[in-house]
């Protein structure tokens, strides 16, 4: 019937019996029309036929056939038409984000039983979710538009094919969340987006914009979160920091001061060890046990210092790794370089005293029994006469910079500061600040320290002294002397830097921390010590650093534990670049009672060598380049000095110093940074002079970086620095589930598991947003085809012909 249709209306593309195509009218009637229509054309025919004269059946049969002539008029004049609507269906987008940092190498998944137990990488855990999945996400991708995203710091798009999603390696170094969403909204604008899926740890550097907000809320689109890694947090040690010094002694005990983290698993016992290694023969130099005690882990950090005895000189490399045994979260957080050069020379070592008392006598000789170390020893009186003995040639006390600068060490002992001139002490403290000296006080009962109070040393006392300190009588000087014989214990801080280690461990027992517990022990007798200044912590800098305390014998009930009023006897004190120690006692001499010089150089020698390294890194050098702090962070400020450590260099006063820095690796011209000079000139230096040149360096990127003085004075002056990137991803690698819930509860989503995936194709998911767009239909009109001209001439004719039939026209 179709078919004869189409024929007999000449039909072309739309036709009769395509099921897109509507049969319609241009000027449609309603039903009742049709029927009021039909009525009125029946009423007029039968009015036009009933008055003639003729057979009725003829008069009815001619007034159906102009009823039928009047509805075709009708119908033509409304307009019939095939009509075949063009409606566009565009499909909601769905968004599916999925994160590619580095934090998904990290191992915390739990697999069920089924899966084998264990445990695996959260980027294990999303390929196999997605792979389980993969049958109802292609569904999905069929019934709408799926968008397949990866992200890091921001989004880029994920190959898709029939098989699945190519997800590539997490490498990214940092995450943002909040980013990724944003960016991933202007993908789709004007689309319609039914939902946002987010596949993610929670780690994330940021939140979600305003504009993110207003979109996700305004449109009500609901972002669906799918939680990757452990909710609770995995142990895991990472190595924070490791620093040596940048130079030292050949055999001289070098620490390496290493700070180790621990995150997650609450407390449980961190079991393993810290080793350092010799990079170029693989040689464990020293190695150290971490803690077990969760309370040893002082804001989940551990300190411990490691310690080694190099005896070639040169450059020197090496590292210090974490040795778990215990499941470890991410092994490569657990390892770390460090460098140094070596100097094969002696330490050199000026002491000075008033009189020649007993610790005088016995320090003056290991000084010059140590082949480490040269040394003048100097008796000093008010008449401005001396004893000198050493194997150093000085004929007057030291007197300009330069003649300070042939020391590393200087001791002062119990001797007046009348017999120095200011200028000389002036020279002696810009030894110690600028160029690295070191200071060793040992107190007395004679002058030191009271008689340094209005000098210029006074600052270099670890602690405050009034016109009272050195009273006997006055219990608030700070500095009487204990009123009975006493006892010293090491502190936490010489563990730590390791120092104060006496013992010898193939002979001695009892030994806490390398401090042989005897010495601790007011029965042993000969290890007490006469006179010890009592200082006040009261009057203690906030910058020194308590080594040792003294306890009198009284108040010992425990030889491994200092009681309460215990007093420092052995305090430290950075001062510019060098550091200040001071002794409160001279009594140290005793302890060769039982023990010959053993105790006395282990106790003095280490504390000399460790003044003296900071004295190395700045000795036979015309400037010191620095950054401050010495690995700085990628966009984050770091101070970068010039100390101008030669005279002539400071008399000529530049203006400024310029430096370059280049990471390693990349070409084009390097960043220039303009160092300007800062400070007052002091009273030694000329007007428009500066010993110091600063600026601040923020780098872009992390990596090694070389910086050069590009001044011709100073050609050759470099420094290479290792920037750390601020926000990398293993640096705290637990999960953060809360973020993704609160992210899912604010847009009106769900949180949900890797097990609920396939989910994201049910129906009553993801809301239904697709647009029905309407374009301009395709018409044909029928009213004005030859076939319905034809119509309404075949009726006309047949009402013609049978009124001639009848005999009324």
């Amino acid at each position: 019937m179709s078919e004869l249709l189409n024929r007999l209306f000449g039909l072309g593309p739309l036709s009769f019996g395509d099921p897109e195509v509507q049969f319609g009218f241009a000027r449609p009637i309603p039903a009742w029309g049709w029927l009021l229509a039909a009525a009125a054309a029946l009423g007029i025919a039968w009015w036009s036929y009933w008055r003639l004269q003729g057979s009725a059946r003829w008069r009815v049969s001619l007034a159906g056939v102009r009823a039928l002539t009047l509805l075709a008029l009708l119908l033509v004049i409304s307009g019939p038409q095939l009509v075949r609507p063009n409606e566009r269906i565009e499909k909601d987008w769905v968004l599916i984000l999925a994160d590619r940092s580095a934090s998904l190498t990290i191992a915390d998944e739990e697999r069920t039983a089924g899966e084998g137990g264990g445990r695996r990488t959260r980027d294990a855990a999303l390929r196999e979710a997605i792979e389980r999945a993969w049958p109802s996400l292609a569904r999905l991708g069929q019934e709408r538009t799926v968008v397949w995203l990866g992200f890091d710091s921001g989004v880029y798009d994920l190959p898709v094919t029939e098989g699945g999603v190519s997800l590539g390696a997490p490498a990214g170094r940092r995450t943002s969340i909040g980013a990724a969403i944003d960016q991933a909204l202007l993908r789709a604008a004007a689309r319609p987006v039914s939902g946002v899926v987010v596949i993610s740890d929670g780690r994330s550097l940021d939140d979600l914009s305003r504009a993110a907000q207003h979109r996700l809320q305004s449109e009500r689109i609901p972002v669906f979160t799918f939680a990757l890694g452990s909710a609770d947090p995995v142990l895991d040690l990472a190595l924070l920091r490791a620093e040596a010094p940048a130079m030292a002694f050949v055999n001289d005990s070098v620490p390496v001061g290493v700070e180790v983290e621990r995150i997650g698993a609450g407390r449980a016992a961190a079991r393993g060890r810290v080793e350092l290694v010799d990079s170029l023969t693989g040689e464990v130099l020293d190695r150290q046990d971490l803690p077990e005690d969760p309370a040893a882990w002082a804001d989940g950090r551990a300190r411990l210092t490691l310690v080694s005895r190099p005896g070639t000189p040169g450059k020197m490399s090496w590292s210090v790794r974490i040795v778990p045994e215990i499941p470890d979260l991410i092994p490569e957080n657990n390892a770390t370089g460090v460098t140094l050069e070596l100097v094969d020379r002696p330490l050199r070592v000026a002491y000075f005293d008033g009189y020649p008392r007993w610790e005088y006598r016995y320090l003056k000789n290991i000084l010059l029994r140590e082949q480490s170390i040269t040394c003048v020893s100097m008796l000093l009186a008010a008449n401005r006469q001396y004893i000198r003995e050493g194997d150093i040639e000085l004929d007057a006390i030291p007197r300009s910079s330069e003649d300070w600068a042939k020391f590393d060490v200087v001791i002062i002992g119990d001797v007046s500061a009348s017999v120095f001139s200011r200028e000389q002490l002036e020279n002696l403290r810009d030894h110690i600040s600028i160029r690295g000296g070191g200071l060793l006080w040992i107190g007395g009962p004679g002058a030191t320290p009271g008689s340094w109070r209005d000098t210029p040393l006074a600052d270099l006392l670890p602690f405050q002294i009034s016109s009272r300190s050195t009273a006997p009588s006055d219990g608030r000087a700070g500095l009487r002397p204990l009123t009975e014989p006493a006892v010293m214990f090491p502190s936490p801080a010489a563990t730590r830097l390791r120092l104060l280690e006496l013992s010898d461990p193939e002979s001695e027992s009892g030994a806490q921390g390398g401090w042989p517990a005897f010495l601790s022990d007011p029965a042993t007798g000969w290890n007490t010590l006469r006179y010890v200044q009592r200082i006040d912590a009261s009057i203690v800098k906030p910058t020194a650093e308590v080594l040792a305390v003294a306890a009198p014998v009284s108040s010992v009930t425990d030889p491994l534990r200092a009681p309460p009023d215990s007093t420092p006897v052995l305090l430290s004190m950075r001062f510019g670049a060098g550091r200040v120690l001071y002794a409160a006692t001279d009594e140290i001499w005793r302890w060769r009672f039982a023990r010959g010089e053993a105790l006395n150089e282990r106790f003095w020698v280490p504390l000399l060598r460790l003044q003296g390294r900071d004295s190395l890194a700045r000795s036979a050098r015309p400037a010191v380049l620095e950054v401050s702090p010495r690995r700085p962070e990628a966009e984050q400020p770091a101070r970068i000095t010039v100390q101008l450590l030669d005279q002539s260099l400071v008399d000529l006063a530049p203006g400024s110093l310029t430096v370059r820095a280049r990471r390693q690796g990349e070409s084009g011209p390097p960043i220039e940074l303009t160092l300007s000079p800062e400070g007052a000139p002091g009273p030694a230096l000329p007007r428009g002079a500066a010993r110091s040149y600063a600026t601040v360096w923020t780098p872009s990127d992390p990596g090694r970086y070389r910086l050069d003085v590009a001044d011709g004075l100073l050609v050759g002056l470099g420094l290479d620095v290792d920037v750390a990137a601020p926000d990398d991803e293993l640096r705290r690698p637990e999960a953060d589930h809360a973020f993704l819930a609160r992210l899912s509860a604010f847009t009106g989503g769900q949180a949900l598991s890797l097990s609920q995936v396939p989910s994201l194709a049910d129906p009553g998911l993801l809301p239904k947003r697709e647009l029905h767009i309407a374009g301009v239909p395709d018409v044909e009109t029928l009213w004005d085809k030859p076939a319905v001209l034809a119509l309404l001439l075949l009726l006309l004719c047949t009402e013609w012909i049978g009124r001639r039939i009848v005999r009324l026209s």
